[in-house]
């Protein structure tokens, strides 16, 4: 995480109606700014959001804009927020969940921003303003860190695990003696393994103002930079997990992030979920051991804990690292054999058999930095301690259900083969932190998506981001993608498909296979993108139709095999004509324009699994409050999920597509029509499993 002691100057220009009253000359008219200068088209969804985002700059209020796709929405807001950052001092805060839109924003939006206002005399003062990304701490190089370990790899990195350890610390050397290094793990030549890197990266005490200097510590040069920056790209995961961890300003201080600054929080519809996870508690067995691990490490020769090396310190550790091993085999036994999520209803459901061993190591690490005079060592072993201590604490909660009802508890098993057990304790309704944190900080915050309503209404997002419950009224719009979807994308709707099993969710795949086989090859070109909503029914439907498809030398890439999420998007665009199966995070976020993907394939509606825990104690609070949990939360969150997926297909005015969907609830179930609405155009045709050959064309694009 970034550090956040440091404060910022608060502006005192306010240059509100100013931005307003520039932002109409930019996008307003035909001799606005925007066409006459960089040749841009006008449109009028663009120019009402880009006023309403200036308006509320210059109002401190909250905006909720959603903006189908091909509106031009980073221009809306960047432009506007830019002029505003400048003219009133304020840190220009942007927040987005994927990484193409921040590269996209990095990359490209704001070259045309700053072409723009180096091209119009009356925006030239604008033309100067400094960028910024804001990564994690653990993502950055210390160079104070690296010293270190340079100097004690002998003891620390003696290859006991089977690793080259001290060949990737000379490698980690090497490059960040290089010109233009960035210090970022990701742009490491070779992979390195996450014990070396733990040990040279940012995320410790150890690297503070105290002890580290720009000219020397990749983070801490980065920390400038976002000192400077006048607009801050941030990821959602980064900036809820900084506020959940307290970092935002105090009391009755303004701002979001920063005192005194305002915001744009977009791809928004994530971020009830996200939030969700770092207002909540999680701790894993792996996390706990790689933790203890580390201070093993650190009790060889030439640690940072050498000096207090002894045969009871040892002892600590080895008690703490056999408590914790047999508290998660203990958990992973009696409640993870059967089903890879469980959710503890009842508190002390088991032995806390880590509290005094944890307890023990925490005091003893906490007494040795009392003892050790030298600042940057006491700052490392007091974070180790803190650690632990945040450790021993979220066990205890768990165990204890501390928060319930508000929150709900459950244990997942991963499907790796490490079998990592991780404990999560989450709050059932994060609406009234989200208030706390978005919008009741009496600065401006514009929260922005394709998708914030059911294709209707936004009340359900508005009622899960909190903003009926903040401080003042948060104004929604929407302005509909200016593309012609009727004349550019054919849309099929299975009918007499069965439906999902109703006891465990389960679907048939031989019957999708045999259809989805003969959709890809209808494809004279283009590749295809097939949205699945479990796993396994994934791995089952890429399975048949590799089968299937044998010898066509099209490429099946799936998630959940060998490569990343960012790979598998890669491969799919490179190939052109390649077929991707995806489940989760394949219905968002994915921009693929072009004719790479030319086909879209739903395999059934996005419902949530109503057994998943969070889920499941949702309804249960919203059934105690006399409501509905299908028609309040199960049905507007899929559809907006739909909304979503169909969403990956047309990405751009010229782009051409086909949207086959193979849940035949559409036509049958009265709820249907609520996502038939949700679609880009009504003009869709229906085919039967009998005759889907003939009834399903070849697409020409």
């Amino acid at each position: 995480m970034f550090d956040f002691s440091e404060s910022f100057e608060a502006g005192v220009p306010v240059g509100g109606e100013e931005t307003v009253a520039l932002a109409e000359r930019i996008f307003s008219g035909a001799d606005a700014w925007l066409k006459t200068r960089l040749g841009m088209e006008a449109r009028p969804q663009q120019t009402n959001m880009a006023l309403a985002a200036a308006r509320a700059f210059a109002d401190a209020s909250a905006l909720l804009f959603e903006a189908g796709t091909g509106v031009g929405k980073s221009l809306a807001y960047l432009i506007p927020g830019l002029i505003f950052a400048k003219l009133s001092g304020k840190k220009f805060v942007v927040s987005t969940l994927t990484i193409p839109l921040q590269e996209q924003i990095l990359k490209k939006d704001l070259a045309l921003c700053r072409k723009l206002f180096e091209r119009v005399p009356a925006l030239e003062r604008f033309g100067g303003f400094k960028v910024a990304l804001m990564l994690g701490k653990h993502n950055y190089l210390c160079g104070t860190r690296l010293a270190q370990a340079l100097r004690r790899h002998e003891g620390i990195f003696d290859g006991s695990d089977g690793s080259d350890s001290a060949r990737e610390l000379r490698l980690i050397r090497d490059w960040a003696a290089q010109p233009g290094c960035t210090g970022l793990r990701e742009h490491l030549p070779q992979r390195v393994s996450d014990e070396v890197w733990e040990s040279v990266n940012a995320d410790s005490s150890a690297c503070s103002r105290r002890h580290c200097f720009p000219d020397t510590c990749f983070y801490q040069r980065a920390r400038a930079a976002i000192g400077e920056a006048d607009i801050v790209v941030v990821n959602h995961h980064l900036l809820f997990s900084l506020v959940g961890a307290g970092a935002a300003p105090q009391g009755d201080e303004t701002g979001i992030l920063y005192p005194n600054d305002f915001a744009v929080i977009d791809e928004a519809h994530s971020v009830p979920d996200v939030a969700t996870s770092y207002f909540g508690t999680e701790i894993s067995s792996a996390g706990v051991q790689r933790l203890l691990a580390r201070v093993a490490s650190a009790f060889k020769k030439g640690g940072v804990l050498a000096p207090f090396q002894s045969a009871e310190n040892r002892t600590l550790v080895a008690n703490a690292r056999v408590a914790a091993e047999d508290f998660f085999s203990d958990l992973r036994f009696r409640f993870l054999e059967k089903s890879s999520t469980f959710r503890f209803r009842e508190r002390d459901w088991a032995q806390n058999v880590c509290e005094m061993p944890l307890g023990r190591l925490e005091t003893k690490l906490k007494q040795i930095a009392q003892l050790e005079s030298r600042p940057q060592p006491k700052d490392e072993i007091g974070d180790f301690a803190k650690r632990i201590e945040a450790a021993r604490l979220a066990v205890r909660e768990c165990l204890e259900l501390r928060d319930a009802p508000e929150k709900v508890y459950w244990a997942t098993l991963s499907r790796s083969r490490a079998r990592t057990v991780t404990l999560c304790g989450k709050p059932i309704d994060v609406a009234p932190q989200l208030a706390e944190t978005l919008f009741s900080r009496k600065t401006a915050v514009v929260l922005s998506s394709a998708t914030l309503t059911d294709g209707k209404s936004m009340a359900r997002f508005r009622k899960s981001c909190g903003a009926d419950l903040g401080a003042g009224t948060a104004l929604s719009l929407r302005e509909n993608s200016p593309f012609d979807y009727e004349a550019n994308m054919e849309i099929f709707i299975a009918k007499n498909l069965p439906e999902p099993d109703r006891r465990d969710g389960s679907l048939d795949t031989a019957r999708i296979e045999e259809i989805c086989a003969h959709c890809i090859g209808a494809m004279l070109a283009g590749g295809t993108l097939i949205l699945c909503t479990s796993h396994e029914i994934c791995r089952a439907l890429a399975a048949g139709l590799r089968e299937r498809l044998r010898g066509t030398r099209r490429e099946i890439l799936v998630q959940g095999e060998e490569h990343s999420r960012q790979e598998l998007v890669r491969r799919f665009i490179r190939d052109g004509n390649a077929v991707l199966v995806g489940t989760s995070s394949f219905w968002t976020g994915v921009d693929v324009p072009g004719a790479a993907l030319s086909q879209l394939v739903v395999t059934r509606l996005p419902f949530a699994n109503p057994k998943e825990p969070l889920v499941e104690a949702r309804g249960e609070w919203i059934r105690e409050n006399g409501g509905s949990p299908f028609f309040e939360m199960s049905l507007p969150d899929a559809v907006l999920q739909f909304r979503q997926g169909i969403g990956r297909l047309i990405r751009k005015s010229d782009d051409r597509g086909r949207l086959v969907l193979l849940d035949s609830r559409l036509l049958s179930k009265p709820y249907g029509k609520r996502f038939l609405g949700a679609l880009p155009h009504g003009n869709w045709r229906v085919f039967s499993p009998e005759s889907f050959r003939e009834e399903i064309p070849p697409f020409r694009g």
